[in-house]
């Protein structure tokens, strides 16, 4: 069955259907997995990500760039940005949290590529007061 050629509701639907057809014992079994794989998902990442827009300014061996932070946690960032990188390249980025005055400047390896960006892992982790009054009330 392919389905991707369902909606949601109709996918929905046949999930329950074929919950529905279970026997007790599997549906505990398929509980069980389901509440493994849910804690999997949240488990990867162990700083909360924040959808954001900064501008920045990121550098690597050969050449600076400016581009933008699309979203961040303390321990890494997602830039989009066009230019062609590879996984495990080193960055050093520079960038300001809103109302502040003082930059950032963190340094981190490239963890993921994408066709609209790259996902940096950071080094050390983002702190201080700015960074956390960012996390309570993100712009």
């Amino acid at each position: 069955m392919e389905n991707n050629k369902f909606g949601i509701n109709e996918v929905r639907a046949l999930i329950f259907e074929i919950i529905n057809d279970m026997a007790d014992e599997d549906m505990r079994q398929l509980l069980k997995n389901l509440e493994k794989w849910r804690q999997s998902k949240s488990e990867k990442r162990k700083h909360p990500r924040i959808s954001t827009f900064i501008s920045t300014d990121f550098a690597d061996d050969d050449r600076i760039y400016k581009d933008f932070i699309k979203n961040i946690s303390a321990g890494g960032l997602y830039i989009e940005t066009e230019v062609p990188f590879l996984v495990n390249k080193e960055l050093r980025i520079t960038f300001f949290l809103p109302d502040s005055e003082d930059p950032i400047k963190i340094t981190g390896k490239i963890v993921r590529i994408d066709p609209k960006g790259v996902g940096v892992k950071l080094y050390d982790t983002i702190h201080g007061h700015l960074w956390h009054r960012y996390l309570i009330y993100p712009r």
